[in-house]
């Protein structure tokens, strides 16, 4: 886990910066760092690293020997507080989250409609399916998420493209 003191009157700035940081000293290698997002943003680390990610934020999770060689996109999402990802699904992909830092909510569906929100727990294991409505929700603090996408199909991987949004703050489409 993350025990960094992330406090909500830290700026965006500062939190990344610490993120940045950890990421650093735990030798990961991060491929981009995206903080235009209006909910919060994202680091992506080198894929090369999936087995490390694997250890270090997921051990618990089993991934065969294939799986480790397919692209899985080791992502931490930073959603700021009182923010809101998209209400969202995807064709091409399942997703794994877990919380490792601040905190935060989820809300998740097998419809449309919008399920309630619920807490992350520190350290559990969410999985998304495919197809499966979810929404990230920041609450009073930062939360950092741990994201591993499963892709449905390896030769056509998911990407940015494959968000359906059912519902955004930012308008976004």
């Amino acid at each position: 886990m993350i025990t960094l003191d992330i406090f909500p009157d830290l700026t965006k700035a500062e939190v990344f910066k610490k993120i940045e940081d950890f990421l650093t000293e735990e030798g990961f290698e991060v491929e981009k760092i995206d903080q235009t997002r209006p909910w919060g943003g994202f680091f992506v680390l080198n894929e090369k690293q999936i087995q490390k990610f694997k250890e270090k934020f997921f051990h618990e999770v089993d991934l065969s020997k294939e799986q480790l060689q397919l692209k899985l996109s080791p992502k931490l999402l930073l959603v700021a507080p009182g923010a809101r990802l998209s209400w969202q699904y995807h064709f091409r992909r399942a997703e794994i989250w877990k919380l490792i830092g601040g905190d935060a909510l989820i809300s998740k569906s097998q419809n449309d409609e919008q399920g309630p929100a619920t807490n992350l727990i520190m350290g559990e294991t969410v999985s998304l399916a495919k197809g499966e409505r979810h929404r990230l929700i920041g609450s009073e603090n930062w939360g950092i998420v741990a994201e591993i996408w499963m892709h449905s199909n390896p030769e056509n991987p998911s990407n940015e493209e494959d968000i359906v949004r059912l519902e955004d703050d930012y308008s976004r489409s």
